[in-house]
């Protein structure tokens, strides 16, 4: 059988490595077409003219709501992406098998699809409702949009089990039609060798759902046993400046700085509230950090308990501040469960690994396709 002709497509821009799902929609669309002829990629993004008309339909007062409601309030924004993308397909303008839709509640037309996805609105709606912040008909319109939208998929890939499982009971798509994948990390660094400090290492945009709050309050308690230790925090301007013992960096521009800030930290902890799947531990774990994380989301299914790292109870400062002393204080420890955090990324962490795990649904799909 001829190599099946993909087309890649995704709610951000997937030409460029930036942050958030552009950057993994690029890197996997990278890996899809080291394997298979990928015929093109795009993005769906909205239009000037569509942001506006969307923008003027959904105001309200409140920043946040208004935001919420810019992209649920009555579907309009997924409405929207769904229109772009029959017109960026016919811009791409070669024939193709199959579409990768990757992340985004928008539905592709003009072509036959299947979805890899992190993240459903009903986990959203249960764990972090802030994201879905719009009544109780609207809900209902988004969740009879997903059941659609799943229900024409031809295979559904997630990132995560909560999703699938999601996916499955909620939304109630047969099971042999979901495939758990994983996820790989954006970058493969080459380790420097640098002195690892009594640093835990946090980075992440969403202070509060990130369990920012609660890493403080389980960092007081690492002082008091270990006044050396230090807590460098990333990516957020929310975290508190006057911590004893804590540096908050705000957003880190340039991968070279971040690199070594990666090298010279003993632990990487994220005690996250709510996640859909966590690229940002495996990450870390590429740069030889063993993790601390909590059992929430699909956590579990990166980091291996006692192998990789530790896992704690979410809001846990008691747990939380045990794991951090106990790495923190036998590097021994913190080393060898960084080299397997390392080479678990290397073999099941990398995006030509998820293909890989793709590959025998999508090319299943594709021969049906062709008869």
């Amino acid at each position: 059988m001829n190599a099946p002709r993909l087309v890649g497509l995704a709610q951000d821009d997937p030409s460029t490595p930036t942050i958030g799902s552009g950057a993994a929609a690029k890197f996997l669309f990278d890996a899809l077409g080291r394997r298979y002829s990928l015929v093109g990629r795009g993005g769906v993004e909205l239009s000037k003219v569509q942001r506006y008309a969307i923008a003027g339909a959904t105001f309200h007062p409140r920043r946040q709501r208004w935001r919420s409601r810019f992209n649920w309030h009555r579907a309009l924004a997924l409405k929207a992406r769904s229109r772009n993308s029959a017109r960026v397909l016919a811009q791409i303008g070669e024939p193709c098998d199959l579409v990768v839709q990757v992340f985004g509640l928008f539905q592709t037309r003009g072509c036959p699809y299947v979805l890899y996805i992190d993240n459903t609105v009903e986990l959203s709606h249960l764990h972090w409702p802030g994201w879905v912040d719009v009544g109780s008909r609207d809900l209902q319109r988004i969740f009879a949009w997903e059941r659609h939208l799943y229900g024409d998929a031809l295979h559904i890939f997630t990132m995560g089990s909560p999703a699938a499982e999601s996916i499955a009971s909620f939304y109630e798509v047969p099971r042999e039609r979901i495939s758990v994948v994983g996820g790989g990390t954006n970058f493969r660094p080459k380790l420097s060798p640098r002195e690892r400090e009594p640093v835990v290492l946090f980075v992440g945009r969403d202070w509060s759902r990130k369990g920012g709050d609660r890493l403080i309050e389980a960092f007081r308690r690492v002082r008091e046993q270990m006044p050396e230790a230090r807590l460098t925090i990333v990516g957020t301007e929310d975290a508190p400046r006057d911590e004893p013992g804590v540096d908050v960096l705000g957003v880190v521009r340039g991968r070279e700085r971040m690199a070594a800030l990666y090298e010279s930290a003993r632990v990487f902890c994220l005690p996250s509230r709510f996640e859909p799947y966590g690229l940002a531990i495996a990450e870390a774990m590429a740069y030889g950090l063993p993790c601390i994380a909590t059992r929430v989301g699909a956590f579990d299914e990166i980091v291996m308990e006692e192998e990789t790292g530790l896992i704690v109870p979410p809001d846990d400062t008691e747990a939380l501040g045990d794991a951090m002393i106990r790495l923190l204080s036998n590097p021994t420890l913190a080393d060898q469960m960084g080299t397997a955090a390392r080479r678990r990324v290397e073999i099941h962490q990398s995006w030509d690994a998820t293909v890989e795990r793709m590959s025998p649904d999508l090319e299943r799909v594709c021969a049906e396709l062709r008869g």
